[in-house]
């Protein structure tokens, strides 16, 4: 028997590393392989039970996976077996990029690219891969696609085993995919498809997916409806899991964006129910936030009641990800504190040498009047003890002091970016409030200021993002912020095809007491334009411009190749909006201008310590 059970493990490896996917393994394998590791065989063939039965459990028991990977890992160090090592390393770190244990997933990986560099260099593309799929899960995209891209492109890519050949592909897909690099996505998706199909066929949805969201970004909605209705058919359409959940969230939202209400509807329903039995709360997010704006119109109570959902499931999600924030903190933290205590180690050294320099000083200098007065030395022994340990006191106290300083500013960012983002969810609550009291208002005019009083409250809301995304919470970068604001008010006003907003200026930070008033300013002025530069459907530019005069001088300028009114004329549909502008020029020290030739070009010249 025991001749047969390192055959059978060889046997096995040679039939599993053709399709090296974690699938779950059958009754009798299973138990055989428990036998291996119940047995008296050698420590090898325990190591490679060990590994087989934690990829087999990978994605039904994480857990356990993850137990048997590392009984397999402290054996293989055991008999000095580095193969195995690899192996277990590999099983631990795919297991803990699922349950998002970045810390030991990262090490797992990195102990794992090592290791097949000196021993296996063939299996360093999945350790790569790893990297990648855990910066993924991160939320750092660019990260993650610069190990997709060195995983994609190895050399031995190509020769090391089916599966991680497949999460190659797939990987680099999904991120060409969330960085709109379309072309890129597609031929990347169509090929890991195709490899699906031939290796790995109860895995063609998730190239499918990406591919339906590549078609939905180009507007090809039915080739994306037949990508999302073959994942459904094929994995059962009342199948509850994430996968499955995702899809039809999908296509819920490609049904919306053809304008297509009842079917988005249907879909939508079934995504957040299956998305709240799962605690999928991005899922819930989206599709909440999607049935609120189908019922805006009909139903504006219902409508409310989803988008208060969708606002729950948000701060979820936000929470989610300002904890992975936390933990990246976390990381840089603990380094950031050995460095610290290195620091520490050589203050102290450098302190205790200078103290035996100033101690055999004295001593020498004791000695040569130790025959005159020996009460004298007593008495400068005693001083110096007392600075000694006036010294230490200090250093301690110091010390406490920098961490207790260090501890209240980490927790004060915290809570300042905590108050930006609720400002920023009630502005955002306000707004859609505006937006359902305006479905129901029939007059045009107030309608109008309905919609302007909404683009000011989001003008605010949108600064406020910036602010708790940011890592400098008293600056806000200017350009960024213009290109969200200009977007959202040519999306309300419904004028992306007719008009077109080029903002061109360099990156500049502004204070956030000045970045509010010269936001609500570009809202006024770019929505007059908007209103009365371009009559009877009249397609044109406006232009927006931030910039550096000299070191103490900005101008914002804003300009439209319109028919040329003047701000007075523009803004005197009830005379609010031009002083609503003279009052924020003021309030930031500036002075206003403006000229009408081919259009009306408004510039307002503000100083720079104004905004300090």
């Amino acid at each position: 028997m025991k001749k047969l059970i390192p055959f059978f493990i060889i046997a096995l490896s040679s039939v599993i590393s053709v399709f090296a996917q974690p699938a779950p393994l059958n009754k009798s394998t299973f138990d055989s392989l428990k036998n291996v590791i119940n047995s008296s065989a050698n420590d090898t063939a325990k190591v490679h039970a060990f590994y087989w039965i934690s990829r087999a459990t990978t994605l039904s028991n994480t857990s356990e996976s993850i137990s048997f990977a590392s009984k397999g890992l402290a054996l293989a160090q055991k008999a000095q077996f580095p193969i195995g090592e690899i192996e277990c390393l590999e099983a631990l770190c795919f297991s803990y990029a699922i349950t998002s244990s970045f810390d030991i997933g990262f090490k797992s990986a990195y102990q794992q690219m090592e290791l097949s560099r000196t021993h296996a260099p063939i299996r360093e593309v999945f350790g790569i891969n790893m990297m990648g799929l855990l910066y993924q899960k991160l939320g750092d995209d660019k990260a993650a696609l610069k190990w997709a891209r060195k995983s994609y492109f190895h050399p031995k890519m190509r020769v090391t085993d089916p599966f991680t050949q497949w999460s190659a592909m797939f990987l680099l897909s999904q991120e060409y995919e969330r960085e709109n690099k379309l072309d890129s996505a597609e031929t990347l998706a169509t090929e890991t498809l195709n490899y699906s199909k031939k290796f790995f066929p109860m895995q063609e949805g998730y190239p499918k997916l990406v591919l339906a969201r590549i078609s939905s970004k180009l507007k090809n909605f039915n080739e994306a409806i037949s990508y999302c209705k073959q994942i459904i058919e094929k994995s059962e359409e009342d199948r509850l899991d994430f996968f499955t959940n995702e899809v039809q969230n999908e296509l819920a939202q490609i049904y919306f964006a053809q304008s297509k209400p009842d079917s988005a509807k249907i879909y939508a329903e079934k995504a957040l129910d299956g998305a709240k039995q799962l605690r999928n709360y991005l899922v819930v997010m989206n599709s909440a936030g999607l049935l609120s704006q189908i019922f805006e119109k009909n139903n504006p109570i219902k409508a409310f009641d989803y988008l208060k959902l969708s606002m729950a499931a948000k701060d979820t999600v936000t929470n989610i990800e300002k904890n992975k924030q936390v933990k990246i903190l976390e990381i840089k933290e603990k380094q950031r504190i050995e460095d610290l205590n290195l620091a520490a180690v050589y203050a102290k050294n450098e302190l205790r040498f200078n103290t035996v320099i100033g101690l055999l000083f004295t001593a020498l200098l004791t000695a040569f009047i130790l025959y005159r007065n020996n009460r004298q030395k007593q008495k400068a022994n005693t001083i110096l003890q007392e600075q000694k340990e006036k010294i230490n006191s200090q250093n301690i106290t110091l010390e406490t002091t920098l961490n207790q300083l260090t501890a209240k500013n980490a927790e004060n960012e915290l809570l300042l970016k905590e108050i930006h983002h609720r400002v920023k969810n009630n502005l955002e609550v306000v707004s859609s409030l505006l937006a359902l009291q305006s479905a129901k208002i029939e007059d045009p005019e107030i309608q109008d200021a309905m919609l302007a009083s909404q683009n000011r409250v989001q003008s605010m809301g949108i600064l406020h993002q910036k602010l708790y995304q940011s890592e400098h919470l008293a600056f806000i970068e200017m350009k960024n912020y213009f290109q969200n604001l200009c977007e959202n008010i040519l999306d309300s006003y419904n004028e992306t095809e007719r008009i077109e907003v080029d903002i061109d200026m360099n990156e500049i930070e502004l204070d956030v007491d000045t970045a509010v008033p010269v936001g609500l300013i570009v809202n006024e002025l770019l929505t007059n334009s908007l209103k009365y530069a371009f009559p009877n459907g009249k397609k044109g530019t406006i232009k927006l411009s931030l910039e550096n005069i000299d070191k103490d001088n900005l101008t914002l300028k804003i300009s439209d190749n319109g028919i040329g009114k003047s701000l007075d004329t523009k803004a005197k549909g009830t005379g609010f909006g031009t002083q609503l502008v003279d009052l924020l020029t003021r309030q930031i020290g500036g002075k206003l201008t403006q000229e009408v030739q081919e259009g009306t070009i408004i510039s307002i010249n503000f100083k720079r310590q104004m905004a300090a």
